[in-house]
């Protein structure tokens, strides 16, 4: 498709910040498709004002599930991957739920409670939310309910929602989940209805993110728990690849938000208790050394992306030093509605 047509017909330009109505843009990167192959070359810009950096010009809204039609999204698993981990793992993960997210009523053991400390923060990481006793949880973006079958099997009543017809499909008919095939705009869920609302990696795909936010706060019950994933665009490994990193992903991905515009909208939306949990995933500097050894044919790119002893000795303990000062590129983050 010509540059000009594709332009014309696929793209639409902002002429403002989506966050702070800032005119006071400058370009930052372009990229191609990396992940998903399709045609095109994409932008993002920068807000001087707020330094939100998103997506400008960004495909139009009805034309972005063409980019969508790829692997990762369509991927429908024969079980659950939770259910492929080892037994160990399993035991580990269920004792520090219960020593470190109220999930059972019994007596907690000191022993054990310093023993599973260490794995709180992956579990926070992984947005298990604290457990309420016949709570109602709600997860947005909810895929094929490989996590949501997991907090329904700890005692969670559980709904979802996801834009994917066929992963909405097969958590619903295949693993008996109540998901619904909507967007967020077109649910017509209560007010309060809900204890706890987990997005794991959803708000940067969104056109209207603040707006989103805004309504899933209405649905959360006075004291809820909103858990949420981002791509966080100030962390190492995007500064070092930048339109080369494996986080990136556009255009599906709208807009990269920073810490200060999160806790500011949070915080006038009602929350507190605003904590943030940097990831350790050493794919992030893998992958996108493979997409740069593909691009320059450098050996030392390859060397990062191929072997798997600098992987595991090199670069995941190198990742897990990162998140612990917090500047990893991917955050899940914690907040109780006020």
């Amino acid at each position: 498709m010509p540059s000009q047509l594709f332009a014309e017909n696929y793209l639409e330009k902002l002429s403002q910040c989506p966050y702070c109505s800032s005119g006071d843009l400058f370009f930052l990167l372009q990229a191609s498709d990396r992940l998903g192959e399709k045609p095109g070359i994409f932008y993002l810009e920068k807000c001087r004002h707020c330094a939100l950096v998103f997506q400008n010009p960004r495909v139009r809204e009805e034309n972005i599930s063409f980019y969508y039609n790829i692997g990762p999204y369509a991927f429908l698993p024969l079980a659950s991957k939770e259910e492929e981990k080892s037994g160990f793992w399993q035991q580990i993960q269920k004792r520090t739920l219960i020593e470190h997210f109220g999930y059972s009523t019994g007596k907690k053991n000191s022993l054990l409670y310093l023993l599973t400390f260490p794995f709180k923060r992956i579990l926070k990481i992984k947005s298990f939310p604290d457990f309420k006793k016949q709570g109602n949880l709600l997860e947005i973006g909810c895929s094929n309910g490989d996590f949501l079958l997991q907090l329904k099997t700890l005692g969670w009543k559980v709904k979802g929602i996801e834009m994917a017809e066929a992963s909405s499909d097969f958590g619903r008919n295949i693993r008996g989940l109540d998901i619904e095939n909507k967007r967020i705009e077109e649910c017509s869920f209560k007010n309060q209805e809900f204890d706890a609302i987990v997005l794991r990696m959803v708000l940067e795909h969104l056109y209207q993110p603040f707006d989103s936010l805004k309504e899933i706060t209405a649905w959360l019950k006075k004291d809820g728990q909103l858990v949420f994933s981002i791509p966080y665009f100030n962390g190492f490994e995007f500064q070092l690849f930048k339109s080369y990193s494996y986080g990136l992903q556009l255009p599906t991905h709208i807009t990269f938000f920073n810490k200060k515009i999160i806790k500011e909208v949070l915080e006038n939306l009602g929350y507190q208790k605003i904590k943030f949990y940097h990831h350790f995933f050493e794919r992030d500097i893998v992958a996108s050394a493979e997409y740069k050894y593909q691009d320059l044919g450098k050996y030392w790119w390859k060397v990062i992306a191929r072997n798997k002893a600098i992987r595991t000795f090199v670069i995941k303990p190198f990742v897990i030093l990162l998140s612990l000062f917090g500047k990893t590129s991917r955050v899940t983050i914690y907040a109780q509605k006020n």
